[in-house]
């Protein structure tokens, strides 16, 4: 059970991701293996539930590679670093180019996945992002 020693409650994931099934499927494993996820499907739902879930780690799925869509995670990258500059953001998409890495390591962005992605290897990313941020 992950939990947070401070004050014995589970690690907050929040689950940024069009894909509903990828999405629900993530935020079950998350739920199953002692976290405590939140998954929203649009970027607007995730900045409304910033402030008041309070992720410990945040995992944005990038679909198509859509400028439109790297406007709306820009956003959301520009809004996490303000509202908690210590998060740790781990984005996954289908297919990775420069343009797309350029723009997510200028917003702080520490991790890339390529999907599809394997739970444990998630796993193994998601511990390692928090015990970066809690040192």
């Amino acid at each position: 059970m992950m939990t947070n020693r401070q004050n014995g409650e589970r690690t907050r994931v929040m689950i940024v991701e069009q894909d509903l099934e990828f999405g629900l499927k993530l935020a079950d494993w998350f739920a199953t293996h002692g976290y405590h996820p939140a998954f929203v499907s649009t970027v607007n739902a995730a900045i409304d539930g910033l402030a008041g879930f309070r992720p410990q780690v945040v995992f944005i799925g990038l679909g198509c590679p859509a400028p439109a869509s790297h406007v709306d995670m820009v956003e959301i990258l520009f809004l996490l670093q303000t509202i908690g500059p210590s998060v740790p953001v781990i984005m996954m998409a289908d297919q990775i180019s420069e343009d797309l890495t350029q723009v997510v390591s200028r917003q702080g962005v520490r991790r890339l996945l390529v999907k599809p992605v394997e739970m444990s290897h998630i796993d193994e990313v998601l511990q390692s992002e928090l015990s970066a941020a809690a040192a």
